[in-house]
């Protein structure tokens, strides 16, 4: 099953299975992104749920690259496109962590500067083993902006960040997968299949349920604690009495496996 959703000159779309969206960049050189790519994409993803179904998304690169950013040859030297810039971006990673489903970064090859930052706003990532990771802003008089500077310590810590921040040196899959900046290595040629693997799993879940955790994770890891706390509490009640949680009983009882709608 493999139905197409959109195709333009930056990514493809199709339904890889039932609630599986695949994004693949293909845009060249090296899944670079113009402003106008950005909105796109952030459209697509707002849409993905209400026109197509998804329940889960796959984002994954072509060739040698996940994507590697924005396309600097766009670049103006003013600032109102610096600003644009930054705001186009930042609300395409917000979008991914605060949008309805869930979404996996695939990382296929070189995953840098804003492609980098791209993946740390997916739910967790998948690396190849020939992967590359790096924020190298810093040799081009910039720094990992559109919640880059946010995102990466709370994964990896501050002083993991601040080192390929304030480096930008570029580091290996293995390393990658040992500060935590990625959650799985496969073999390059099992990534796009085990990314898929996973999406299906989480479609197959409760929708309700999964948006839930995804909310509760997210207040309380950008308000703390208490504020998580205070989300679960709000949640807790009426996902209980859902049609959601009253399937997933039955189907318990009944020895057969749910049918979330």
């Amino acid at each position: 099953m493999t139905d197409s959703l959109l195709k333009n000159d930056v990514f493809d779309a199709v339904l890889a299975a039932p609630g599986v969206v695949l994004i693949r960049i293909i845009s060249k050189p090296l899944g670079v992104f113009t402003i106008a790519a950005r909105r796109a994409l952030t459209a697509f993803l707002e849409s993905a749920q209400r026109d197509h179904g998804a329940r889960c998304v796959v984002l994954i690169g072509s060739g040698q690259a996940f994507s590697v950013g924005s396309n600097i040859r766009e670049f103006e030297a003013t600032a109102a496109w610096i600003e644009e810039a930054r705001l186009v971006e930042t609300k395409l990673n917000e979008t991914i962590e605060r949008g309805p489903v869930p979404v996996i970064a695939a990382c296929n090859g070189h995953t840098l500067g804003g492609g980098m930052v791209l993946a740390l706003a997916c739910d967790f990532r998948i690396a190849g083993r020939s992967a590359s990771f790096g924020v190298p802003e810093v040799k081009l008089g910039a720094m990992a902006t559109a919640t880059g500077t946010q995102r990466l310590p709370m994964l990896v810590g501050r002083g993991q960040a601040l080192r390929l921040m304030l480096t930008g040196q570029t580091i290996g899959a293995e390393e990658a997968y040992r500060i935590g900046l990625v959650e799985e290595l496969v073999g390059d040629d099992e990534l796009e299949a085990r990314a898929l693997a996973v999406a299906g799993l989480i479609a197959s879940q409760s929708p309700k349920a999964v948006a839930a955790s995804r909310r509760s994770v997210s207040v309380g890891l950008r308000n703390g604690y208490q504020a998580g706390l205070l989300m679960e509490e709000e949640i807790t009640v009426p996902l209980g009495l859902s049609n959601d949680a009253i399937e997933g009983k039955a189907a318990f009882i009944e020895k057969r496996p749910p049918r979330f709608v």
